[in-house]
């Protein structure tokens, strides 16, 4: 979920200045974009591994480029959508945010739950 998050970021940043002022709702937009690729990964790779049984790393690499196209077009469709009150701006900054300081927390000091599990070495966390 980092791997689609941190780029998102950082492609938000980069087109922010040039495509603004063209755009109604760039920030509100990119925001849910971004929050539905995070959400799409884990539900889908939840999903499919619970009736397999196993991670499958053609599905994995799948499931994450749907999810950035899908984020992606909503995120266009929601640029089209009528202007919103400049307070949804703000929001969207605050779920930036929040979502970029947990998962800075998150990385260092997970919670003992699967989804944070390393596959790998089984533990959490940077050790």
């Amino acid at each position: 979920m980092k791997l689609a998050f941190w780029p998102s970021l950082i492609w938000l940043l980069l087109e922010y200045l040039p495509v603004k002022k063209l755009t109604s709702n760039f920030l509100m937009a990119k925001t849910l974009g971004t929050y539905l690729m995070i959400v799409i990964i884990p539900i889908v790779f939840y999903s499919y591994t619970s009736i397999t049984g196993r991670s499958i790393f053609v599905i994995d690499i799948a499931t994450f480029i749907v999810a950035i196209v899908v984020g992606q077009i909503i995120s266009y469709i929601l640029f089209k959508k009528k202007q919103l009150p400049r307070i949804a701006d703000e929001i969207a900054l605050v779920m930036l945010a929040v979502l970029g300081i947990a998962f800075i927390i998150f990385t260092f000091y997970p919670p003992h739950l699967p989804i944070f599990q390393d596959s790998i070495s089984r533990g959490y966390g940077i050790a």
